[in-house]
């Protein structure tokens, strides 16, 4: 079976799935390289419209996990510029032809991949990363395309069962043309080196991702002021890690020495290093659908406290590989924070706990790619 992933910006989960897929079935990977945020690309390097991974520096270090002779990096472009960006789309249809695949899996609904979506559609599976849009990220040319590509593409998987009715409902779906499967660790950051530090003898609670207002930080930020108003845990120390604009007013918390906020890029270097110095992840969101964030913590086996949204306390099981909260809640975070820090053998449990469901077990990538293996059969059984 040929199979083609299209995808535009990530590649920390994709690396994954790939590796595991690759296992079942012939696969050919398109990437695109527009904003280096998004995965690690710098298009400015790229010498050609479509460039063979094994010809794009930055992948190089994945060669364990992806084909990179069968992968290939699109030089991107904004959607605004769309004439520009349909030739692109064309050209890319073109080396798709050629490969002939049996299924094709795409990631998005951008307009690099629209020439082949509208070709390939009857055997496209598309992986609705966000089956509802976050709050305050419901922009009218995202919610335009996407009705596009919902109309067009019939086949769709979600990364998490949780919603997978609910989503159903909203867009009167047909429950038969829709799966699931699950995102599992983010191996491509253990590809980096990294300086090993022991986190239980500073304890460093990490927030990191893109800044977003569903994120729920400054609740986490308001449940750490309250840590330090106890003057009881002079070890415990907070890390805010990511690009974007804060909802909130950020000074007055920028005046404590032990709130650390990086307001920028963080390289897949910096971020492998961050989460291995420290001892808790925490995911203060108000909404949402599953969370990479998860994922990378769990690559370096640390346990994550969650709040009750969206697919997350299907990634995070209570008390066994973090702790589930209630969403909007200083003082649930406040709890969390000094349950986990106040009983290293539960830490320590939680990090066997993850090593042993997802790293060979049932939430492992190749669980997860069995389930996306049965999603492209189905689309062949309603086809024959």
């Amino acid at each position: 079976m040929r199979v083609v992933f299209l995808s535009t910006f990530a590649l920390d989960a994709n690396v994954s799935l790939i590796n595991a897929l690759k296992k079942k079935c012939d696969v050919y990977f398109f990437t695109e390289a527009l904003y280096e945020i998004y995965n690690f690309l710098n298009k400015n390097k790229l010498k050609k419209t479509i460039s063979k991974g094994t010809e794009v520096d930055e992948l190089q270090i994945f060669h364990n996990l992806l084909p990179l002779d069968k992968t290939y990096v699109v030089k991107g472009t904004r959607n605004a510029n769309v004439l520009e960006k349909l030739y692109t789309s064309y050209k890319v249809h073109q080396y798709i032809k050629k490969i002939n695949p049996d299924f094709i899996i795409i990631d998005n609904y951008m307009l690099t991949y629209f020439s082949s979506t509208l070709r390939f559609r009857k055997k496209m599976l598309m992986i609705v990363h966000d089956p509802f849009l976050h709050s305050g990220e419901n922009f009218l040319i995202d919610r335009f395309l996407r009705k596009i590509h919902f109309k067009l593409i019939r086949n769709k998987i979600l990364l998490n069962e949780n919603q997978r009715n609910q989503f159903v409902e909203y867009y009167k779906e047909n429950p038969l043309n829709v799966s699931s499967s699950f995102l599992s660790v983010y191996d491509y950051l253990r590809c980096v080196k990294i300086k090993e530090t022991d986190p239980l003898n500073n304890f460093n609670i990490l927030f990191f991702g893109r800044i977003s207002p569903y994120k729920g930080i400054q609740f986490l930020l308001d449940a750490f002021l309250k840590i330090l108003s106890d003057n009881e845990y002079p070890s415990l120390t907070l890390t805010i890690a990511g690009s974007g604009n804060f909802d909130f007013d950020i000074n007055d918390y920028k005046k404590y020495s032990r709130i650390k906020i990086i307001n920028t890029y963080i390289s897949p270097e910096n971020l492998a290093e961050l989460i291995s110095q420290s001892s808790v992840v925490v995911c203060p969101y108000t909404d949402a659908t599953q969370s990479g964030v998860i994922m990378s913590a769990y690559a370096f086996r640390k346990p994550v406290i969650a709040t009750n949204v969206g697919g997350l306390p299907e990634m995070v099981e209570h008390n066994k590989t973090g702790l589930i909260i209630k969403p909007k809640s200083s003082q649930a975070i406040y709890e969390a924070i000094l349950k986990v820090y106040n009983n290293k053998e539960l830490a320590k449990e939680m990090a066997e706990n993850i090593e042993n469901i997802y790293f060979s077990g049932e939430k492992s990538w190749d669980a997860s790619a069995e389930l996306f293996i049965n999603a492209l059969h189905k689309i062949e059984l309603k086809s024959e």
